[in-house]
Protein backbone atom coordinates (compact mmCIF):
# COMPACT_ATOMS: atom_id res chain seq x y z
CA UNK A 1 0.00 0.00 0.00
CA UNK A 2 3.00 2.48 0.58
CA UNK A 3 4.47 1.69 -2.32
CA UNK A 4 1.33 2.30 -4.25
CA UNK A 5 1.04 5.41 -2.95
CA UNK A 6 4.72 6.48 -3.02
CA UNK A 7 4.00 5.65 -7.05
CA UNK A 8 1.10 7.96 -7.31
CA UNK A 9 3.04 11.20 -5.37
CA UNK A 10 6.35 10.12 -8.03
CA UNK A 11 3.96 10.36 -11.14
CA UNK A 12 1.93 13.49 -9.85
CA UNK A 13 5.12 15.38 -9.42
CA UNK A 14 6.25 14.61 -12.74
CA UNK A 15 2.77 15.12 -14.96
CA UNK A 16 4.27 18.32 -16.67
CA UNK A 17 8.25 17.83 -16.14
CA UNK A 18 10.18 17.55 -19.55
CA UNK A 19 13.19 16.85 -20.50
CA UNK A 20 15.54 18.69 -23.14
CA UNK A 21 15.46 15.68 -24.99
CA UNK A 22 11.50 16.10 -25.52
CA UNK A 23 11.59 19.77 -26.75
CA UNK A 24 14.23 19.43 -29.33
CA UNK A 25 12.92 19.68 -33.04
CA UNK A 26 10.71 21.91 -34.46
CA UNK A 27 7.31 23.54 -33.56
CA UNK A 28 4.46 25.66 -34.95
CA UNK A 29 1.58 27.87 -33.20
CA UNK A 30 -0.61 30.67 -35.01
CA UNK A 31 -2.58 32.97 -32.75
CA UNK A 32 -5.92 35.11 -34.30
CA UNK A 33 -6.66 38.18 -32.32
CA UNK A 34 -9.54 40.34 -33.69
CA UNK A 35 -9.61 44.06 -31.00
CA UNK A 36 -11.89 47.23 -32.38
CA UNK A 37 -11.97 45.54 -35.96
CA UNK A 38 -8.11 44.91 -36.35
CA UNK A 39 -7.36 41.40 -36.96
CA UNK A 40 -4.00 40.15 -36.09
CA UNK A 41 -2.99 36.92 -36.91
CA UNK A 42 0.56 35.68 -35.21
CA UNK A 43 2.60 32.31 -36.83
CA UNK A 44 5.27 31.04 -35.03
CA UNK A 45 7.57 28.74 -35.89
CA UNK A 46 10.20 27.28 -33.15
CA UNK A 47 12.90 25.50 -33.15
CA UNK A 48 15.11 23.86 -30.31
CA UNK A 49 18.35 22.56 -30.96
CA UNK A 50 20.00 20.55 -29.12
CA UNK A 51 22.38 22.31 -28.12
CA UNK A 52 20.23 24.55 -26.39
CA UNK A 53 19.88 27.31 -28.72
CA UNK A 54 16.72 28.19 -29.87
CA UNK A 55 15.16 30.08 -32.97
CA UNK A 56 11.95 31.76 -32.60
CA UNK A 57 10.15 33.18 -36.41
CA UNK A 58 7.19 35.33 -35.85
CA UNK A 59 5.35 36.19 -39.03
CA UNK A 60 2.70 38.99 -38.45
CA UNK A 61 -0.68 39.58 -40.32
CA UNK A 62 -2.16 42.83 -39.88
CA UNK A 63 -6.12 43.78 -41.38
CA UNK A 64 -8.11 46.92 -40.54
CA UNK A 65 -10.37 47.35 -43.55
CA UNK A 66 -8.23 47.70 -47.29
CA UNK A 67 -4.85 48.36 -45.08
CA UNK A 68 -2.96 45.39 -44.15
CA UNK A 69 0.50 43.98 -43.75
CA UNK A 70 1.60 40.84 -44.25
CA UNK A 71 4.20 38.49 -43.39
CA UNK A 72 6.18 41.13 -40.75
CA UNK A 73 9.44 39.14 -40.04
CA UNK A 74 10.46 39.01 -36.40
CA UNK A 75 13.77 36.53 -35.31
CA UNK A 76 14.38 35.94 -31.97
CA UNK A 77 17.40 33.81 -31.14
CA UNK A 78 19.32 32.72 -27.60
CA UNK A 79 19.06 29.85 -25.79
CA UNK A 80 16.79 27.54 -23.73
CA UNK A 81 17.02 25.17 -21.09
CA UNK A 82 13.73 22.69 -19.31
CA UNK A 83 13.81 22.54 -16.54
CA UNK A 84 11.18 20.48 -14.72
CA UNK A 85 7.61 22.19 -15.47
CA UNK A 86 9.44 25.62 -16.94
CA UNK A 87 10.79 26.45 -20.20
CA UNK A 88 12.91 28.93 -20.39
CA UNK A 89 14.38 31.73 -22.84
CA UNK A 90 17.80 33.47 -22.62
CA UNK A 91 17.47 36.06 -25.78
CA UNK A 92 20.30 37.12 -27.19
CA UNK A 93 18.96 39.20 -30.35
CA UNK A 94 16.04 40.23 -32.08
CA UNK A 95 15.70 41.44 -35.46
CA UNK A 96 12.69 42.59 -37.51
CA UNK A 97 13.91 42.46 -40.95
CA UNK A 98 11.43 41.94 -43.44
CA UNK A 99 7.73 42.62 -44.45
CA UNK A 100 6.69 40.74 -47.48
CA UNK A 101 3.45 42.77 -48.55
CA UNK A 102 1.66 46.88 -47.22
CA UNK A 103 -1.25 48.17 -48.50
CA UNK A 104 -2.43 51.70 -47.21
CA UNK A 105 0.02 51.56 -44.30
CA UNK A 106 2.36 54.02 -43.38
CA UNK A 107 5.71 53.88 -43.04
CA UNK A 108 5.31 55.39 -39.46
CA UNK A 109 2.59 53.12 -38.49
CA UNK A 110 4.81 50.05 -39.58
CA UNK A 111 7.74 51.25 -37.76
CA UNK A 112 5.70 51.58 -34.53
CA UNK A 113 4.37 47.62 -35.30
CA UNK A 114 7.60 46.31 -35.99
CA UNK A 115 9.01 47.97 -32.68
CA UNK A 116 5.90 46.71 -30.33
CA UNK A 117 6.33 42.98 -31.78
CA UNK A 118 10.36 44.00 -30.87
CA UNK A 119 9.97 45.34 -27.59
CA UNK A 120 7.89 42.34 -26.02
CA UNK A 121 11.11 40.25 -26.05
CA UNK A 122 13.80 43.39 -25.79
CA UNK A 123 12.74 44.23 -22.57
CA UNK A 124 13.34 41.28 -21.03
CA UNK A 125 16.09 38.81 -21.87
CA UNK A 126 14.94 35.91 -19.69
CA UNK A 127 11.50 34.75 -20.56
CA UNK A 128 10.03 31.65 -18.53
CA UNK A 129 6.89 29.91 -19.68
CA UNK A 130 5.10 27.40 -17.58
CA UNK A 131 4.62 23.95 -19.33
CA UNK A 132 1.03 23.41 -18.68
CA UNK A 133 0.73 20.27 -20.99
CA UNK A 134 2.88 17.68 -23.19
CA UNK A 135 2.70 15.09 -25.12
CA UNK A 136 5.28 14.04 -28.67
CA UNK A 137 3.38 16.10 -30.95
CA UNK A 138 1.36 18.88 -28.80
CA UNK A 139 3.00 21.57 -26.48
CA UNK A 140 1.51 23.87 -24.05
CA UNK A 141 2.94 26.73 -22.46
CA UNK A 142 1.65 29.98 -20.45
CA UNK A 143 3.52 32.90 -20.34
CA UNK A 144 3.99 35.43 -17.33
CA UNK A 145 1.24 37.40 -18.32
CA UNK A 146 -1.04 34.38 -18.49
CA UNK A 147 -0.89 34.31 -22.03
CA UNK A 148 -1.51 30.24 -23.18
CA UNK A 149 0.22 29.31 -26.76
CA UNK A 150 -0.23 25.72 -27.97
CA UNK A 151 2.63 24.68 -29.96
CA UNK A 152 1.97 21.26 -32.51
CA UNK A 153 5.03 19.64 -33.41
CA UNK A 154 6.61 20.06 -37.15
CA UNK A 155 8.48 16.51 -38.80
Amino acid sequence: MFKTFLLILLFMGQVHAVTAYDIVGSWYSSLRTVNNGTEVIEKESLKFNANNTFMLVILVDLNKGPAYVKDLRVEIAGNWEAKGNALIYTINSVNVPSVKDVYQVSKQSLDNLASSFKSKWVSDKIHIFKIVSFEAKKLTVKNGRGVITKYKRLY
